[in-house]
């Protein structure tokens, strides 16, 4: 959630919360201190400390209703998205008596941005929670449907896919390997189109040389993979015991 916070709004100069242990996680604080994000606690048992309180009982008195109805996980996006739209927009009463015509949350605090950083500082400091993937014997990495040439001569290493806004960086042992300009479909979860390679130097490079001259062979550095169908159900095995005659007869026959 961080990230995605600071990917839209960019760095706040500071991070207000509770006491949670997912704020004071070691790689948060890592994070905090990469980013230079000032964190502050609220004292205990003083939740009035932390406006966000106040948001889920405006939330809570002005969604509830749309909620309870929800029937699907869909209505419950919607439910909140309009719930989202009417507390940023709608005139508050807190900001009635101002006589800058800024009436709303959006209008009073909606311009204001975090600092804008380098993607390389961005890199850096989310690095401990980026994705792993593992590179394949022939250089790549699968990444969202995707084979994303790293280096043939890591095969079997485990690589670091680095993804902030459009820019996707492969990058092993702090290493850049290569770089992808990336284009999110509209969920932001999947990515629509993958180009704009580019190919570091690294001093992970095979020594061996090309087989082919340089332009004689078509080289692909992003290839599209099938996607991975539905994980077929387990069945559940049967176990079945037999009990195993212990002693036999005189005549031979077990008993």
């Amino acid at each position: 959630m961080l990230y995605a916070a600071i990917r839209k709004h960019g760095v706040p100069e500071a991070l207000v919360s509770d006491h949670g242990g997912v704020f004071r996680s070691y790689d948060a604080i890592r994070i905090y201190e990469a980013l230079g994000i000032q964190k502050v606690e609220i004292e205990k048992r003083q939740a009035w400390q932390s406006y966000i309180e106040s948001n889920f009982n405006a939330q809570r008195r002005l969604a509830d209703w749309h909620f309870e109805n929800a029937h699907s996980w869909e209505d419950l996006l919607a439910a909140h998205e309009k719930w989202l739209l009417d507390f940023n927009y709608q005139h508050h009463f807190a900001h009635e008596q101002r006589e800058d015509g800024c009436h709303s949350p959006a209008a009073v605090l909606g311009w204001v941005k975090g600092m804008q950083p380098e993607p390389e500082r961005i890199y850096r400091a989310f690095s401990a929670v980026g994705e792993m993937r593992t590179i394949t014997k022939a250089g790549y990495v699968r990444f969202r449907d995707y084979l994303l040439y790293g280096e043939w001569n890591l095969a079997g290493e485990r690589a670091l896919v680095n993804l902030f806004q459009d820019v996707l960086t492969l990058e092993y042992q702090q290493q850049p390997l290569s770089r992808y300009f990336v284009e999110w479909q509209p969920d932001e979860k999947h990515l629509r189109r993958v180009g704009n390679s580019r190919l570091y130097h690294h001093p992970y490079q095979s020594a061996q040389l090309e087989l082919w001259p340089t332009g004689s062979v078509e080289w692909y550095l992003i290839l599209h993979a099938e996607s991975y169908g539905p994980r077929p159900r387990r069945k559940k095995k049967r176990l079945i015991f037999l009990q195993v005659p212990l002693l036999e007869d005189g005549d031979g026959t077990q008993g």
